[in-house]
């Protein structure tokens, strides 16, 4: 995973579809927001990078790109992969062992005044599935 900080608070990398990779994913995500003194922040960015990765390797086709921005007082989290499938929200029942990850990133983004959503390729079948959240006032000013 060639994984790449760059400044301007912009992180990114393109991965494997391997379950492994997840755990990579999540790393890079703690390492860049730390970098960019977000660091009371990396623990949420790491849950989101997890269910978006997780996802686009279980549904998802192809290479997995991941990008996490910062800018404007919104962290963004973009995960791409080639697959035609689109993200589904499901209700999970009790004893489901899995299902859970859209609705939690939704309630996530809520309740941190951001969006979760898709975007669609211009050219192909893929997607980009986002996650937005507000950065708040003391992490933004923390530079």
């Amino acid at each position: 995973m060639p994984a790449t900080i760059a400044s301007g608070r912009s992180a990114g990398c393109l991965l494997d579809p391997d379950p492994a990779n997840v755990a990579r994913a999540r790393d890079l995500a703690r390492r860049a927001l730390r970098e960019w003194r977000l660091g009371d922040l990396a623990d949420l960015a790491a849950i989101v990078v997890s269910e978006l990765v997780t996802n686009a390797v279980r549904h998802g086709a192809g290479p997995v790109r991941l990008r996490i921005s910062c800018a404007g007082g919104i962290l963004r989290t973009e995960v791409h992969d080639h697959g035609t499938g689109r993200p589904v929200r499901r209700l999970a029942g009790a004893d489901d062992e899995n299902g859970r990850g859209l609705a939690l990133l939704g309630d996530l983004a809520e309740l941190h005044h951001g969006a979760l959503g898709v975007a669609e390729d211009q050219n192909g079948t893929g997607k980009t599935v986002f996650v937005t959240l507000a950065v708040p006032a003391v992490s933004a000013g923390n530079r």
